[in-house]
């Protein structure tokens, strides 16, 4: 009998110990499968970051040679102006009843758990597992920090065990003061408040510290669902909030009875702060930058945007622009004071948007982000955050350009400039509703061809022209969506492009095939002088220096004789560039470049509608850029590689000429262009063909011979086409 006990002792032992053993190896199992897929430790870099120091120091340079970035560094002096004031609070200016009020109402074991407040963890997961709800929830203050400090807010139970591994490593690394205080600085209150300094200046016209009982529940209560429960709009819906973290704190023992009934007492009676709204105003330029460093400090730090804000508003942070003060004051007075653009029948004025960069370097040199006195801060620029559809100035970028470099066209090639299409209509029509008929490439580019567009287009390949403008050209908007042909031969993309990313894409006609990313500054460093952001010249080769400054000689053609020939810079300094209209005239373009600078305009209705008339994007593009070379000088002719030559050849066939082609009845075809040594035309034209014509003079009949072209076309109706009285036709219908 004892044996057998003894036995079974032994048994439940066994059984206890191959248990505790499961477990261990199934610890071990999970341990290694966390460390495999999850980051158990919070970035360095982004714990170390002072998000108290003081307002950003802004710095220019000014040049001798920008280039080789041979220049002097001074203080700009312009201050810069957030939404709201977001003056970082310390743990010691916040008083006590703010505190309490967030324990009580959102983590109240906040000063006894260690990160994670395990009961709560596992009710909600149990919740969540059962269905009872379809999302997590129990989060402590430490994970919400988690969550505001790197915007990653997806609802998965996968991101909630790294928020719970981030948590647990931030509570070993800080302590709870600090991760109060760093919350209630980038918790986000509504109205483009984000932290409590804000918070209190806005609703209150106060400092934190001044913050009554039932004021700091008000805040409190605000986070839960900012936008349901703003006290300005939704007042009643923040005063149930307000009275249920008030009964909270009480029974929590945070308030006496006495304190919580005269709380509950008390009138929310709001004192709303929009001062910091309109004492200043930035400039164009300064929101700009503003932007591009919060984007990259969450893209590098995985950062929230609020995190990166108040790094940037309060870290005391240094900022070295890549701004030329000169180009940004002629811009500013330019776009405030001389552009008037059409109204439609609302009487809404049509908009504009301009932005010039080195060619060079890519450095942003002026910017302005719609048209009049700019009256705020942080508004929609039409420089850099608007989409909008390019037309044609990107037919260099996805048809023309790949076209050069593949080998496939060169400056006299030739295509016939007629419908391709005839399923609904004659397809694709041109600007000008005129169709020419044998078109040589040099023309097409000057006059915006669409016909030789997609004709080039074809050849071309469609996944090659994506290819390009993409990952050469850099236009990354594009998606799967444009590949097509109307998307990538006339500009008619899905989303469209923003002005900055489509006048960077020029770069490599100006510098001899190199692309500049397109930057707005060069570096910036916190209070310690540590380099947060490094923005240097990452340019790249993307096409051929010769097949660059071809395509430079192709767009000057826009402004000596096509659809920009009346501008007047080019009685300056030699330019180039592409104009661009959209469906229905909706966006206007013109890109447009001078052997130094590059500048993009854009002219449209906010809501896309019809802008008739003239290109005004032209107009405005010369008269900024005139006062602009005036003011600050600068190369006056585009450099040519000796590699290229100048050839004449017949318009009609890009082949040299012969007696056939001088005997055309438009007079001489004879057209000069510029080629790439060992490129040039070397077969004499086969369109051109001389036949007899007989004509009546004084001494009575006589025969001579014209040249006629021999081109092959079939229309299902008829057609007009400009040459068509000059080709042999027996073989045209």
């Amino acid at each position: 009998m004892r044996a057998d006990v003894g036995k079974r002792k032994r048994n439940i032992w066994r059984a206890v110990a191959c248990v505790g053993l499961a477990l261990l190896l199934l610890s071990a199992v999970f341990v290694g499968c966390v460390q495999r897929k999850f980051q158990t430790e919070l970035s360095e870099e982004l714990l170390g970051m002072q998000f108290f120091g003081g307002s950003p120091r802004f710095f220019a340079y000014t040049f001798e040679d920008r280039a080789n970035r041979v220049g002097v560094a001074h203080e700009v002096t312009e201050t810069l102006y957030a939404q709201r004031q977001t003056a970082y609070v310390k743990y010691e200016d916040i008083p006590k009843a703010l505190i309490d009020a967030f324990v009580a109402i959102e983590d109240k074991r906040f000063f006894e758990h260690a990160g994670v407040d395990w009961y709560r963890t596992l009710a909600a997961g149990a919740n969540y597992l059962l269905g009872f709800s379809d999302r997590f929830g129990a989060s402590t203050i430490t994970q919400q920090l988690i969550k505001n400090m790197t915007g990653d807010d997806d609802v998965s139970v996968r991101r909630k065990l790294q928020e719970i591994l981030y948590a647990r490593d931030l509570e070993r690394r800080l302590d709870k003061r600090q991760i109060m205080e760093l919350y209630l600085n980038v918790i986000h209150f509504s109205d483009h408040c984000d932290g409590i300094g804000a918070a209190a200046e806005h609703y209150f016209s106060k400092t934190p510290a001044e913050l009554s009982v039932a004021e700091c529940a008000t805040i409190a209560a605000i986070t839960n669902n900012p936008s349901y429960y703003n006290p300005i709009r939704h007042p009643e819906n923040n005063r149930r909030r307000r009275d249920l973290i008030l009964s909270a704190m009480h029974e929590q023992g945070y308030l006496s009875d006495a304190d919580y009934r005269a709380a509950l007492d008390e009138e929310t009676v709001l004192k709303v702060d929009d001062v910091s709204n309109t004492d200043g105003i930035n400039s164009w330029y300064t929101d700009m930058v503003i932007a591009d460093v919060i984007a990259d400090l969450m893209a590098k730090y995985g950062m929230s945007r609020a995190a990166a804000s108040h790094l940037v508003y309060t870290g005391g942070l240094r900022i070295d622009l890549a701004i030329d003060e000169t180009v940004q004051a002629i811009v500013e007075d330019y776009y405030r004071f001389r552009v008037r653009l059409a109204h439609n029948e609302e009487g809404e004025s049509a908009q504009s948007a301009i932005i010039v960069i080195d060619s060079r370097t890519g450095d942003i040199l002026g910017v302005a982000g719609a048209i009049g006195e700019k009256k705020g801060n942080h508004l929609q620029s039409f420089a850099t955050q608007t989409l909008r559809p390019p037309g044609s100035t990107i037919k260099p970028l996805t048809v023309y350009a790949p076209a050069l470099e593949e080998g496939i066209i060169r400056w006299a090639s030739v295509y016939d400039d007629v419908p391709i299409s005839f399923k609904s209509g004659a397809w694709p029509k041109n600007a000008n509703g005129i169709y020419r008929g044998l078109t040589n490439i040099a023309y097409a580019v000057a006059h915006s061809t669409n016909t030789v567009a997609v004709r080039v287009l074809e050849e071309l390949g469609h996944k090659t022209s994506f290819q390009y403008a993409k990952e050469r050209f850099h236009l990354s908007h594009l998606t799967d969506r444009d590949n097509g042909t109307a998307a990538l031969a006339l500009g008619q993309l899905h989303h469209g492009v923003t002005l900055r990313e489509l006048t960077a894409a020029y770069t490599p006609f100006a510098d001899a095939g190199v692309y500049h990313p397109y930057r707005s500054y060069y570096r910036v460093t916190d209070a310690d002088g540590r380099i947060l952001l490094a923005c240097p010249d990452r340019s790249e080769v993307v096409m051929a220096a010769p097949n660059a400054a071809i395509m430079t000689k192709l767009l000057q053609g826009v402004i000596s004789e096509g659809t920009s020939s009346s501008l007047s810079l080019r009685e300056i300094c030699e330019c180039a560039g592409k104009t661009g209209t959209t469906t229905r005239d909706s966006d206007r373009w013109f890109i447009g470049y001078t052997p130094d600078l590059i500048c993009g305009v854009w002219c449209g209705y906010a809501y896309p509608e019809p802008l008739t008339g003239k290109n005004p994007s032209a107009a405005i593009w010369n008269g900024v850029m005139c006062e602009i070379v005036r003011q600050t000088g600068g190369r006056r002719r585009f450099d040519v590689p000796q590699s290229l030559v100048r050839v004449s050849y017949c318009k009609d066939s890009g082949k040299l000429m012969t007696d056939a082609c001088a005997a055309d009845p438009r007079g001489s075809r004879v057209e000069l262009g510029w080629f790439v040594a060992g490129s040039e035309p070397t077969d004499f034209c086969d369109c051109h063909v001389l036949v007899p014509r007989a004509s009546e003079t004084e001494e009575g009949e006589t025969e001579e011979y014209v040249g006629l072209i021999r081109v092959k076309r079939r229309f299902p109706y008829p057609i007009y086409v400009g040459d068509a009285e000059y080709a042999l036709p027996d073989i045209q219908e």
